[in-house]
């Protein structure tokens, strides 16, 4: 008891004796060159930080000493000044900090959020959280730590990553790389594998949620991520990286910035290289990336800048493309979600494998003793941008920006189905003998199974130019254009012969396929091209004066999609008939026979489809005193329909979808923020609906119903909509200088909210009804929770948990009819994820060391993470809305990675 009361009186009586021996620190941030104020400049010391109020006054308690404190903000050059505190005394040290001309300029065009002005929901993911806890991840993993996100690594390939924000998928959140958009222009999707390295060179991500603050006509229903690299930095720095990891990663990477150099020159280097064997069966990885950019400054005080920047990623890694039966992976988890012990023995059974653990890739084999993936990713997408920047005066600013974009790579898979060997793998030997074997029945060694790949090569450029205008001290104008131009070729090719000396393709229509002999490299199946242009102007009026802000965004854009193919039947228009020639099937009119070799046979077109689209987006924000801030934003939006949706490749003849309408999209959003040095909280509220929302892969019926034999066609499904409301809930507490816990909360509510009917051309209906139905492919309910303590400067030990519910399996929509109807997907078994890091920094003579470890999923659990309802691709295929009519991926286990950095 004695012991007892003695530490009842030291916790009672430490912060008394603490804030005895601490003084005060205030003073005001502002520009070095307009003398404005930063709002919500940061203030660091050790663990502890405030934020400056619309003022840009800051105060800060520190305890008696000297010490370095770290002033920062967006756009500006991080300074670290040296100040000596008197316990019981206040001292001021005012500011002014440096526009960090490179940086600051992709800041304008990149459409940042800032606090207590800019009226959207966004968590700011900052340098410090992506070092202290990416280990070796794609960049979207990190951002579970953020309301509303679910993230995955689906199969588990390095690169295969996905991410929703508020059950919108990656085809309808906008990614944008210093200002400029990447999202896949055919599709919207984004292919996280591209992207390796930029952790190198990531100044910050800013991810807002909702239709966010960008100027730009872009697929932002679901939320933008802003990936910002760093600029060129006043001194010069040098940094190099080592790491290591489960499943024998292993990462090499280096970098160099000049500093600015007083002609006004600058440049930053970056390279990197990795390899893993991966967590997956499988899943190997090898990778290099590779960065560089130059600036110069020029003009009246240096008041115009240049700056030259590329990347690239040249990667290849083993996947797990498809999703299996639970019992495939777990007998012990399936039975655990209710599956019987006879529908496990029909899995046995039927997939020659089974308990095979959450590992089983059934995608790789050996040959020749060699470990060889069969399902591989290979893909290289420099991308490169000339900006020009100019503060003309103190009220007007011009940015331009043109861009190139070169892919090159796809994806391999076998032709048709391999044997299988008795422990579940490709029997790539046998495959390998088969075709090498010269025999009565293959005289000449014709492979009778390869290895395909389906290419996807594309050449994209843009240009973007915006103006800024300061009307007055109140009122903001900002417009410009955005131009791109963008050309996909789609075409399968023969990858590997395994041991064959030719193949005999088909889908060739040109061909004799019968005698063609192919080689490696040689096209078959498909091959075509899309085009896409796009033109846009956008318009931003922002009104800001004392705790107010507010702004109003239209933008207008036009698309124009056409399709040219290389292998179907060719068509041939007369004067008076048209019609289609294939190698097998000349046409004889009169005493003329068309061939495909006749001048009159063109390849078969869709010529141009235009198609307009328009957004406006306005909100307000109000700080109510120094802590307080309310904001409301809504929007419109309505968007054409992505080139997928418009055009079908996939038919002869190729066709586009009759009846086409843009999407709509409505959505408000309603926010409350709290800040202050000890605690901090974001809560925010939305609802969006979206009309006309497109199906993932559109149907296709008979253009004859009566006849089998006639064409297939496309169709569109107007009047599908779906609604996502929620709340998110999201905090800091500063407990003292050494110890921080965040936390956050989001509830979603999204369905399906329509049936749909469309008239087919016989006169009949395709209908369905999911109306109701919860939107599947993402966890509905998110718990998360951060604790980091940093018992003495440059040590820390971190926590993080976040609990993921409510997970529907994703579905076909247009498959609920008749007793199906407005029946809900299976429900999969809620997680916890945990993660633990910690690391250790010190400075010897100038130079930095930081040692850093990650353990994730700290208690190895298991878990699913996608899941398909009534998968008609696993085997024995059910249909009874359950576990085991799913098809599943499960989740990563336990995984470690550590490294150390210098810095000089």
């Amino acid at each position: 008891m004695r012991f007892i009361k003695i530490l009842f009186i030291i916790i009672i009586g430490l912060p008394f004796a603490a804030q005895a021996q601490r003084g005060v620190l205030f003073g005001k941030i502002t520009d070095n060159v307009t003398n404005e104020a930063l709002i919500s400049a940061n203030v660091q010391f050790k663990n502890k930080g405030v934020n400056a109020d619309f003022e840009g006054n800051y105060t800060i308690d520190l305890p008696e000493g000297t010490h370095e404190i770290v002033f920062s903000y967006v756009g500006y050059n991080e300074q670290t000044l040296t100040i000596t505190i008197t316990a019981g005394e206040t001292t001021e040290l005012n500011v002014a900090m440096v526009g960090n001309l490179s940086f600051q300029e992709v800041v304008k065009i990149a459409d940042i959020a800032i606090e207590r002005k800019t009226p959207v929901a966004f968590t700011n993911v900052a340098t410090r959280q992506i070092a202290e806890e990416l280990a070796s991840q794609d960049l979207p993993m990190i951002l579970n730590s953020t309301p509303g996100i679910y993230a995955t690594q689906q199969g588990g390939g390095d690169g295969d990553a996905r991410i929703n924000i508020r059950g919108f998928n990656q085809r309808n959140i906008a990614v944008m790389l210093d200002g400029v958009p990447v999202n896949d222009m055919e599709n919207g999707w984004v292919y996280w594998s591209n992207w390796f390295g930029l952790d190198l060179v990531t100044k910050t991500m800013q991810v807002q949620r909702g239709l966010g603050a960008s100027r730009l006509a872009i697929p932002s229903v679901g939320g933008t991520i802003n990936i910002l690299t760093q600029g060129i930095n006043n001194e010069p720095v040098a940094r190099a990286r080592v790491e290591t990891g489960t499943g024998n990663f292993v990462r090499a990477t280096a970098s160099y910035s000049s500093g600015r150099l007083e002609n006004g020159w600058g440049y930053s280097l970056a390279g990197s290289y990795k390899q893993s064997d991966g967590w997956t069966d499988g899943t190997f990885s090898k990778g290099y990336f590779y960065y560089f950019r130059i600036d110069k400054a020029f003009g009246n005080n240096n008041n115009q800048m240049i700056s030259l920047t590329g990347f690239g990623a040249p990667q290849e890694h083993g996947q797990r493309p498809f999703k299996k039966a639970i019992g495939v992976y777990s007998f012990d988890y399936a039975k655990d979600v209710g599956i019987s012990q006879g529908v496990l023995d029909s899995i046995a059974l039927v997939n020659q494998v089974s308990d095979a653990g959450r590992k089983y890739n059934e995608h790789w084999g050996t040959l020749n003793g060699e470990e060889m993936s069969t399902r591989k990713n290979y893909y290289h997408k420099p991308q490169f941008s000339l900006r020009h920047s100019w503060t003309i005066n103190e009220k007007l600013y011009l940015s331009n920006v043109a861009y190139l974009s070169v892919g090159r790579g796809g994806g391999t898979a076998p032709e048709s189905s391999m044997p299988i060997t008795a422990d579940g793998q490709v029997d790539l030997d046998s495959v390998y003998r088969t075709n090498s074997t010269v025999s009565f029945l293959n005289p000449d060694a014709r492979s009778t199974n390869i290895l395909r790949a389906s290419v996807n090569n594309h050449f994209w450029t843009g240009f973007l130019s915006n103006i800024t205008y300061d009307i007055d001290d109140a009122f903001k104008f900002s417009g410009g254009i955005d131009f791109r131009y963008y050309r996909g070729d789609h075409f399968r090719m023969v990858y590997d012969l395994l041991g064959g000396n030719y193949y005999y393709g088909t889908g060739n229509s040109r061909i004799n396929e019968d005698t063609t002999k192919l080689y490696e490299g040689d096209r078959y199946d498909y091959d075509n091209s899309a085009f896409i242009y796009w033109g846009g102007a956008f318009g931003l009026l922002e009104y800001n004066t004392g705790p107010f802000s507010a702004f109003i965004n239209l933008s207008a854009a036009q698309v124009r999609y056409a399709l040219e193919d290389y292998m179907k039947p060719m068509a041939v228009d007369l004067a008076d008939t048209s019609f289609y020639v294939s190698y097998d099937n000349p046409v004889t009119i009169g005493d003329e026979t068309y061939t495909v070799n006749s001048p009159e046979a063109k390849n078969q077109r869709i010529d141009w489809i235009t198609r307009p689209s328009f957004t406006v987006k306005l909100g307000a924000s109000y700080n109510i005193g120094e802590s307080h801030n309310v904001f409301l934003n809504t929007g419109y939006l309505s968007r054409p329909t992505r080139y997928i949706n418009t055009v079908n490749t996939f038919i002869n003849p190729i066709a586009a979808f009759d009846n086409i309408q843009n999407e709509l999209i409505f959505a408000y959003e309603v926010g409350y923020q709290y800040k202050s040095s000890i605690f901090s909280a974001n809560l925010n509220a939305y609802w969006t609906n979206w009309f006309n929302k497109p199906l993932e892969r559109a149907p296709t019926v008979l253009e004859d119903p009566s006849d089998p034999e006639s064409d297939r066609i496309p169709i569109n499904v107007n009047g599908i909509s779906a609604l996502h409301k929620g709340i998110e809930l999201d905090f800091v507490f500063k407990l003292t200088d050494e110890l921080e816990v965040q936390g956050l909360v989001s509830l979603g509510d999204w369905f399906w909210n329509s049936e749909a009917i469309a008239e087919l051309p016989d006169g009949t209906t395709y209908e369905f009804d999911a109306t109701g139905v919860h939107v599947g492919d993402a966890a509905q309910t998110q718990l998360g929770a951060m604790i980091r303590y940093e018992p003495i400067e440059r040590l820390y030990f971190k926590v993080r948990g976040t609990y993921f519910d409510r997970y529907y399996a994703d579905f076909v929509p247009e498959s609920l009819k008749g007793r199906t109807a407005r029946r809900d997907s299976w429900r999969a078994p809620a997680y916890l994820m945990l993660d633990y890091h910690m690391g250790y920094g010190i400075k010897i003579n100038g130079v930095k060391t930081n040692l850093r470890l990650s353990v994730l999923n700290v208690l190895d659990a298991i878990y699913v993470t996608d899941a398909t309802n009534n998968d008609g691709f696993i085997a024995p295929s059910y249909t009874d809305f359950d576990a085991k009519s799913a098809g599943v991926f499960f989740g990563l286990g336990r995984r470690w990675n550590a490294s150390i950095t210098i810095t000089l």
